[in-house]
């Protein structure tokens, strides 16, 4: 049987003359052929002249016209992906509900989506982790050597992305940044409507339900009956900026298990309600998007409202000192004591339910756990149990367990656990079953990564810059929201409400930090302690709970309270003109009330995550030596690091 003819390629319209296959080729006539040849060997000529002569000029436009080809290969590869991924797709699911598209029809008459709209380097950026199977991704996420790689290389990149965050910062690079997003916040998607489509309002929703599930954000639809197109664009921006005195009555109108996290499109009021579906709250937030901001305004506003106690588990030793001696707050910053505290938080929860097992009327008021930065939380834990566990026992730390019990059996016993992730691995959460127990979401400066192991809900909305600007997701619903910002001093007063705290605070306020430099105390003088009587404390393990079924009379011993009866009270002078030096560990232990291993401890953490040693070290002979104002100063910024901080009635 004869060969087939072979056909010429597109651009040289022709079929070969004899019957057997031949290379394309051989249909360029032999003076293009020789024009080609000699084409080529020209610009290899001069290509090796430039290179030659011009050096440095040459290589500096080659490593251009290399960057320029593969930024233009980059654009077009995501174009492509856009179109034959998203474009296309829609276009189809929308025939079906416009009956009358002709069947000719493209998508390029009929649909306009932007290509920014989807977050398009998501649609380039489709890694091996992507690939992988979901189990197999948990099995990674939970490997030891993957959570420290993960740890170590935040670390590597904390420099470059504060090099980045400077150069954001910059009043052009701000300003061409501010104009992009309001223009893609802008930026409309339309669709073509069949002059002779007759659309009730069933096929409108479906249109709409349509956008919604496609296309990552919300939407408000314009149809322009005339034209015979509909538009869909974002609705408007929440305000740019919060503030906590201007919503405090909204706030004070609220139950007592609701809080404002902000204001969202057109100033709709955002509310967590912790007796709804949202018990426990998780956020991702990164670095300026306002997280401690958000954990101040949702403690001091349920302080506000009746809540016992907060727990606060704090890794970083100084994220929320600002509610530093607050009665009704708890600061943990020793691993062992954290174990302890979540332990006897979940004891209380076990506690609650044997009363409720005898009266089922009874109730109680709110505790809450604050897990802050459980990723170095877990890392931590992680370490020390390898350190002290026995052959026999499991691999997990035991005080998962502990979450994992308050996480599904908290609800009903007022006990809620707020967690503050980088990243919610099953590592970081203690296992995958726990992830869905967090019936709030909140996500600001979120990395992808972040949004689908919280989440993981399809399509990803983008992430804003702005500061404050989040994403809450409650129950199926996916808000943006401007969150309340409340500065340190603001949230301090608004939670005492004219009470005394029940220690000496290691607080310093706003104005006061910055001071050129603190007086300098001459005595110190014994004080008792005011425990105020006007709101709800308890001993750790024992809550007043509204029916009075504890069966406590609610009295504080002097060593629950932090201090005890060695409270302080430091008036405070001008500075004396000679400084005397306080020599050695043991010296500066008992200037500030701690014991010497807690000091050393302390001076060791803030060392090892500073990069240097307590400001104003000096050496006095063999050993390390400060002055007193310069141990305050570093005590004030660091609250008590391995004192446990108790709450009295």
């Amino acid at each position: 049987m004869p060969m087939q003819a072979a056909d010429a390629p597109a651009w040289m319209p022709g079929v070969w003359a004899k019957g057997h296959r031949r290379h394309w080729l051989s249909l360029v006539p032999r003076w293009a052929k020789v024009l080609g040849l000699v084409a080529a060997n020209a610009l290899v000529a001069g290509v090796w002249w430039l290179w030659a002569n011009y050096r440095n000029l040459f290589t500096a436009a080659l490593l251009v016209i290399l960057v320029m080809a593969v930024w233009l290969w980059r654009r077009g590869r995501l174009a492509r992906r856009h179109r034959e991924m998203v474009v296309k797709p829609f276009f189809a699911a929308a025939r079906k509900i416009l009956n009358d598209i002709p069947d000719g029809a493209t998508y390029k008459d009929w649909v306009s989506i932007p290509q920014h709209l989807m977050g398009g380097e998501d649609l380039v950026r489709r890694t091996l982790r992507d690939r992988l199977p979901a189990s197999l991704v948990e099995r990674i996420d939970a490997s030891a050597t993957v959570a420290r790689l993960s740890l170590a290389w935040v670390k590597l990149l904390r420099r470059p992305v504060a090099w980045l965050d400077w150069f954001r910062a910059l009043k052009l690079v701000a300003w061409w940044l501010e104009r992009r997003a309001a223009a893609e916040a802008d930026a409309a998607l339309s669709v073509k409507i069949p002059p002779e489509a007759e659309l009730g309002d069933g096929e409108q929703a479906r249109l709409k339900n349509l956008v919604s599930r496609r296309i990552p954000g919300e939407w408000d639809a314009s149809w322009d009956h005339q034209n015979f197109v509909v538009t869909f664009k974002h609705p408007p921006r929440p305000p740019a900026k919060v503030l906590f005195s201007e919503v405090q009555e909204i706030i004070d109108g609220l139950n007592d298990s609701q809080v404002l996290l902000g204001l969202g499109t057109r100033n709709e009021k955002i509310v967590l309600d912790f007796e709804d579906e949202t018990p426990h709250v998780g956020l991702s937030v990164g670095t300026g998007g306002g997280k401690s901001s958000t954990l101040r305004n949702i403690i001091v506003q349920q302080i506000r409202k009746g809540a016992e106690k907060f727990i606060i588990i704090d890794p970083k030793l100084i994220s929320l000192d600002c509610l530093d001696g607050i009665p009704e707050v708890e600061i943990y910053t020793e691993i062992r004591e954290q174990w302890a505290a979540i332990a006897g938080f979940a004891l209380e929860m076990e506690r609650r339910y044997q009363i409720k097992k005898a009266d089922k009327s009874v109730t109680f008021p709110r505790w809450f756990l604050v897990m802050e930065e459980q990723n170095d939380f877990a890392e931590e834990s992680y370490q020390t149990w390898m350190d002290v566990k026995e052959k026999k026992d499991p691999a997990r730390p035991p005080v998962f367990s502990q979450l994992a019990k308050s996480l599904f059996k908290g609800r009903q016993a007022n006990m809620n656990i707020i967690s503050v992730y980088q990243r919610l691995t099953a590592r970081a959460a203690g296992g995958t079953e726990l992830r869905d127990q967090y019936g709030a979401k909140i996500l600001a400066r979120f990395s992808p990564q972040a949004w689908n192991s919280l989440v993981a809900t399809t399509p990803r909305p983008k992430s804003s810059r702005h500061n404050g600007r989040a994403i809450v997701v409650i129950g199926g619903s996916e808000r943006v929201c401007q969150l309340v910002f409340v500065d340190e001093d603001e949230a301090r007063d608004y939670a005492l409400n004219g009470r005394s705290p029940v220690a000496a605070p290691a607080y310093v306020p706003i104005a006061q930090r910055e001071a050129e430099a603190l007086p300098e105390p001459v005595s110190m003088v014994k004080a008792d302690v005011s425990i105020p009587g006007d709101h709800l404390g308890s001993v750790h393990g024992q809550s007043m709970d509204k029916t009075g079924s504890n069966d406590t009379n609610g009295v504080v011993a002097e060593s629950d309270v932090h201090g005890g009866s060695d409270g302080v009270v430091i008036p405070l002078v001008q500075p004396t003109k000679e400084l005397e030096a306080i020599t050695g560990n043991e010296q500066a232990a008992a200037l500030l009330g701690m014991t010497k291993d807690a000091f050393v401890q302390a001076r060791q953490r803030y060392k090892k995550r500073e990069g240097h040693d307590i400001p104003g070290t000096f050496q006095n002979g063999n050993y390390p030596a400060w002055y007193e104002k310069d141990l305050r100063r570093w005590h004030a910024k660091l609250p008590r690091a391995g004192v446990k901080e108790v709450a009295s009635k």
